[in-house]
């Protein structure tokens, strides 16, 4: 599951200190060099704030996050009260996490995602580097996607999924179950119906241009007024996007593969 190669955070004060709460959190990371890795702007714990820190990294004048491959870190820090749970909840999360990204590359043809250790040095504190093909990074929404995928691994019942097909239908059946998601499921089902639209329809919606066409906020409409734009997956599933132009072809992409579907049922009936 781990790749064999473990890294170490090279600014050690970054660990943080333990806590009395469970912590989720994550940022992008820089390349690793002599064993060791480091957050490009620190961490956060929502997904608009990643998306606004990296858009800035891509598009300020430092151009700081590097774009040949997409790489990210994410850190679980355990409770001090309920240190053993707590590890568990890590543990099962990441073994979740990582065949799920997995199925998203392998329905677009991506390289598949890698995930190394970091030590940490401390039994409270996980944090993993994750490297993925750098069409993750393509965009804000498949940034956001990305998260998404990782956040909604908390529960433990995504699991025994071959493929994304399967995955999906996994997904489908939880969010009209009870309990719901423990983690983003609103998010989650909205942007579900288009997962596959998503990945197979990539050489269309962020294949074209370069990277930083499609982060640019002249993209969006009265970009003049979001210039802070998180433009993330929820906006443009749910059709609040200031982006039409993806929009429009993201649900042309669905259309047509919802057609697909809909003749070859048709054929074996």
């Amino acid at each position: 599951m781990l790749q064999k190669t473990t890294f170490e955070l090279s600014s050690r004060n970054k660990y943080g200190n333990n806590c009395e709460y469970f912590q989720f959190s994550f940022g992008g990371a820089r390349e690793p060099k002599n064993g060791e890795i480091d957050f490009v702007q620190g961490t956060n714990t929502c997904r608009e704030g990643l998306i606004l820190n990296m858009r800035q990294s891509i598009m300020g004048g430092s151009k700081i996050q590097p774009t040949d491959k997409f790489r990210m870190i994410f850190k679980w820090t355990a409770s001090e009260k309920y240190l053993d749970r707590d590890l568990e909840i890590i543990d099962g999360w990441l073994k979740r996490s990582i065949p799920v990204l997995q199925a998203f590359d392998r329905a677009a043809g991506w390289p598949l995602t890698k995930a190394y250790k970091i030590n940490c040095k401390q039994d409270w504190l996980k944090s993993y580097y994750f490297l993925s093909s750098r069409r993750w990074m393509k965009s804000s929404y498949l940034v956001s996607l990305y998260v998404l995928l990782v956040r909604m691994c908390k529960d433990e019942r995504i699991t025994g999924f071959k493929d994304l097909k399967g995955l999906i239908a996994t997904i489908e059946k939880l969010t009209k179950s009870s309990p719901n998601l423990k983690c983003d499921g609103p998010y989650v089902k909205g942007s579900l119906p288009y997962w596959e639209a998503i990945m197979k329809g990539y050489p269309r919606l962020f294949r074209k241009r370069k990277i930083d066409y499609y982060w640019n906020i002249d993209r969006l409409t009265n970009s003049q007024n979001n210039s802070g734009s998180a433009e993330g997956i929820h906006l443009l599933t749910s059709g609040s996007t200031k982006y039409p132009e993806v929009r429009k072809e993201l649900l042309k992409i669905k259309d047509e593969l919802n057609t697909k579907k809909k003749v070859k049922q048709e054929a074996a009936s």
